[in-house]
């Protein structure tokens, strides 16, 4: 059978496929969740950029607590993304305990299980979610639409107690059995800004309880934008929206981790352990060089590269592209998409920048771009020159001043243009 062209899957990194040694935050980290002199409630916040494998890191968490502590441990994995078009974003996150109590092999937290469904039950019947009718009111009216206020308020606290206190009675129950729950809630960084900060207030308010433990993938970027969000009306400065961003995290959370970032040696080793097509893997040395040391980005310019590359290879007329230059353009289109739409405005930026990174002066300019254009092209490049680090290990040994009749034909190959 013949080989066909390997890509690589976004999906979470597990232990067989650990090429960025999280292993290294695996163990500590259960060996936090199953001491029992670890007091509870206990969340642990795993902070880490768009792409840089925080969940694979709690995959990995996930698997060790099965493979060890299977009997002892509720595993509950909740993806707020899936839910974000709920009203209340608690209902799903009860339901989801519901169903993996339910799945104990054991059988030992049914009536827990059915006890939570009730509840998910109730707050889906409006219980909790009924709100006074909007509108113009009367004078006449004022004091009875206060009364009821007042009324339907000390209701719906009483409810929300109740609520919080069989909650925490179920987590008891679980504990006395054997078991500790322990909730893995990723991808909130794909939520909108208003459904994250519901979120936070959800997980704070219901499941701040003894004998939970709390394992969120977070971007603080993420929580600051949900910060900037829910506040809006307050004109908070950049500084106040940080600053409420970290004072919602502290409340929450009891031990903030965060990814280390990954070197250049590490980007390699990554790289190197997939399984690429040859032409991929001879530009690996230059990807090395001008890729972010970011997971998930490494595999979106592989794959590009990858596909590209084949395409490339059954398509008369273009065997003659250099190969280096796709990659390059294929870092800068993911890692600058404001320099690549100004490149697409005018491909010719590429040749200036390359000139503007070798030192050349306003008379070589003249010379590859005529008198009237040399200022206009040296302004273009200047400002996006060193605007990112990274840009100059891509331009200074490239070649597209070689090729500058022949741009279109590379852009073409990455943007449909």
């Amino acid at each position: 059978m013949a080989r066909g062209l390997s890509v690589l899957s976004d999906a979470p990194a597990g232990h067989a496929s650990d090429r960025l040694q999280f292993s290294r935050y695996v163990e500590p980290l259960t060996e936090v969740i199953m001491n029992d002199a670890t007091q509870t409630p206990f969340t642990v916040g795993v902070f880490g950029a768009w792409g840089s494998g925080k969940s694979s890191l709690l995959e990995m968490i996930d698997q060790k607590l099965a493979s060890e502590h299977d009997q002892e441990v509720v595993r509950v994995h909740f993806n707020p993304w899936i839910y974000r078009r709920e009203p209340n974003i608690l209902i799903p996150l009860l339901h989801t305990l519901e169903d993996t109590l339910a799945e104990d092999g054991r059988s030992r937290f049914t009536e827990s299980a059915r006890t939570i469904g009730a509840l998910a039950a109730k707050l889906s019947a409006g219980v909790l979610l009924g709100k006074l009718s909007g509108g113009a009111v009367s004078l006449a009216d004022l004091n009875d639409l206060i009364a009821q206020y007042a009324k339907q308020r000390h209701e719906t606290e009483s409810e929300m107690s109740k609520l919080r206190a069989t909650l925490q009675q179920q987590a008891d129950t679980i504990h006395d059995k054997g078991a500790r729950l322990v909730f893995f809630i990723d991808d909130l960084d794909r939520c909108e800004p208003n459904e994250i900060i519901d979120l936070l207030e959800s997980i704070k308010l219901f499941l701040d309880l003894r004998n939970v433990f709390i394992i969120i993938a977070i971007a603080k970027d993420v929580v600051d934008g949900g910060v900037a969000f829910k506040y809006r009306d307050f004109a908070f400065t950049k500084d106040k929206v940080l600053a409420v961003g970290d004072e919602y995290l502290d409340k929450m959370i009891q031990l903030p981790l965060y990814l280390l970032p990954i070197d250049s040696s590490a980007v390699r080793q990554f790289m190197d352990g997939f399984d690429l097509p040859e032409d991929v893997q001879a530009q690996i040395s230059l990807l090395q060089d001008i890729v972010s040391p970011n997971p998930r980005r490494i595999k979106r310019v592989l794959n590009t590269c990858a596909v590209t590359y084949a395409i490339i290879g059954r398509s008369p007329g273009l065997q003659d592209l250099r190969l280096d230059l796709i990659a390059r353009l294929a870092v800068l289109r993911l890692q600058s998409p404001d320099l690549y739409a100004a490149i697409i405005r005018n491909p010719e930026l590429l040749a200036a920048l390359e000139m503007t990174y070798r030192g050349k002066q306003q008379d070589s300019f003249a010379e590859a771009f005529g008198s009237e254009r040399a200022e206009s092209m040296m302004r273009a490049a200047a400002e996006f020159h060193k605007k990112q680090e990274y840009l100059e290990k891509v331009f200074s040994d490239s070649t597209f001043a070689e090729v500058r009749n022949n741009l279109q034909r590379y852009l073409t190959m990455l943007s449909g243009t």
